[in-house]
């Protein structure tokens, strides 16, 4: 199960990596005798990148990054989910099951319907719930990771895989594994199958892109993508949903 991580402390007036050894002890400040752990130390300095007044990290589960290989994003996001078991499932695995449901060709998964159907067979400790309609309830996000969700969450994605508005063109998927809360508003802490480093992003930008999402890319890949009955903008599609992988208590 993932372990909420207690929140980080204040940012200090002296670098966090700054070393202790040659110290006198007794005028050390406290933090300088802390170690943090290189997720946490990347989470630190993505706080002071966007200068996050008062942050508080309110959820982060520790997920390690896998990259992708294709259009696999969103296999790649729900084998990451799945290292909270003691044997995770592999990408080539999802992607030989989600071929042999017709839910891909070439491991693209445009329906939240589908990868629940798959977070249900592959991940049995862990409750797979659809949102929809984040758009209209924008706190479903923030209050399912503050109790210990991660969530899948299809995207647009930028040149440097943040969120932004392209109609589906660019359409990507992202594991959210933690929530920031500062005087901004809430930031998310994601990792995605483009990159071995955590994102963070507003949250507000990330439910403003999934809401766009409307329509497959007009380049797509030999052979054509599945996509479900309705559109990727349908009822089964992407557009205004995600999924939340709630851990059974």
């Amino acid at each position: 199960m993932p372990t909420p991580t207690p929140p980080l402390s204040s940012l200090p007036e002296v670098p966090m990596c700054e070393k202790t050894e040659d110290r006198d002890t007794n005028s050390s400040p406290p933090w300088a005798k802390i170690k943090l752990t290189p997720a946490e130390v990347e989470i630190e300095r993505m706080i002071l990148r966007n200068e996050l007044k008062d942050a508080e990290v309110n959820y982060f589960c520790r997920v390690e990054p896998i990259l992708q290989d294709g259009p696999q994003c969103g296999l790649v996001a729900l084998a990451m989910a799945s290292q909270e078991y003691r044997k995770p499932v592999a990408v080539s695995h999802l992607l030989a099951e989600a071929r042999v449901r017709g839910f891909t060709q070439h491991g693209e998964v445009y329906s939240v319907d589908f990868m629940a159907t798959l977070a249900a067979e592959y991940l049995p400790d862990h409750r797979p719930d659809v949102m929809v309609d984040l758009q209209q309830y924008p706190d479903a996000l923030s209050h399912a990771l503050a109790h210990g969700a991660m969530v899948l969450i299809p995207y647009d994605s930028d040149f440097n895989h943040a969120p932004c508005l392209k109609r589906g063109h660019k359409a990507h998927w992202a594991l959210l594994v933690g929530l920031i809360s500062s005087r901004q508003g809430y930031h998310v802490l994601a990792r995605h199958g483009k990159s071995r480093h955590l994102a963070c992003w507003p949250l507000r930008d990330l439910i403003e892109s999934n809401g766009n999402l409307e329509e497959e890319g007009a380049t797509r890949h030999a052979g054509g993508y599945v996509i479900p009955k309705g559109g990727v903008g349908g009822q089964r599609g992407l557009r205004g949903r995600a999924l939340a992988l709630r851990p059974y208590t």
